[in-house]
């Protein structure tokens, strides 16, 4: 004999009271349920939750780079991009390389080779240089044996004593992403504003983590024409000679 199925209830069925919601009504059920989780919890949740409270509290506070949504770039509703999911900055960087038109892209920190691949994927007619100071461990690049290898080309240099002139004035967009090296953001930065074509952009990742890249920037901003931008939701910062923000 078969079991019985169990019959899942409906939500007409559940007796669930409803109010008229409002913020202020859920408040003590969050703040029982931000306890509670860091009595059960512990150490694992207490470090989330204080991480996502500085990474915000450093958003809203940031002195002199602007917080704005994605949806302020101009025309960004109107670009698709193809990638995984999980790559959620990679793709709203290539989704800005794809909306300023890029020919030609610098990428400072190549690491696997995944963002190198997105970039040249995503912008068909782009040739992307990208520069990292180690000798690559863990196979070949995430773009190795893929149609797009043919448009990257791999750089071997740190941005302290890297040899940028040959790109001098003739770069759309400058990415850097110098991961557990982002002491050296000034110089990278340095660099990529020597590099810019007329109407060329730059993009920081590790913006909300990173304190000196954080605090870099935010005290670069001020001497700039033009201002640095952080995009909610990421960990982007830009720059951008071409006007794309919607005031």
């Amino acid at each position: 004999m078969s079991p019985t199925p169990m019959r899942t209830p409906a939500p007409e069925d559940v007796p669930i009271p409803i109010r008229h919601a409002r913020s202020w009504r859920i408040v003590p059920t969050v703040v029982r349920g931000v306890a509670r989780r860091t009595v059960v919890e512990r150490r694992g949740f207490r470090s989330r939750l204080l991480r996502d409270v500085w990474i915000d509290v450093k958003r809203f506070g940031a002195p002199n780079v602007r917080m704005i949504e994605l949806t302020s770039i101009r025309g960004i509703r109107n670009v698709r991009v193809d990638g995984p999911v999980v790559r959620h900055g990679p793709l709203v960087l290539c989704a800005l390389a794809t909306l300023l038109e890029c020919d030609r892209i610098f990428e400072m920190g190549t690491f696997a080779g995944e963002t190198s691949w997105l970039l040249a994927h995503n912008v068909p007619k782009a040739l992307i240089y990208t520069l990292d100071p180690h000798p690559r461990q863990g196979g070949p690049a995430g773009y190795a044996g893929t149609p797009e290898e043919a448009r990257i080309t791999e750089l071997r240099g740190d941005p302290t004593d890297f040899d940028f002139s040959p790109y001098s004035g003739s770069i759309d967009l400058v990415r850097i992403d110098m991961g557990h090296e982002c002491r050296h953001v000034g110089a990278a930065t340095g660099a990529a504003f020597g590099m810019l074509s007329e109407l060329g952009s730059i993009v920081w990742d590790d913006y909300t983590h990173c304190p000196s890249v954080y605090t870099y920037l935010n005290a670069l901003a001020p001497s700039l024409e033009r201002p640095i931008f952080h995009i909610s939701g990421t960990r982007l910062a830009f720059y951008s000679r071409w006007d794309i923000v919607v005031d």
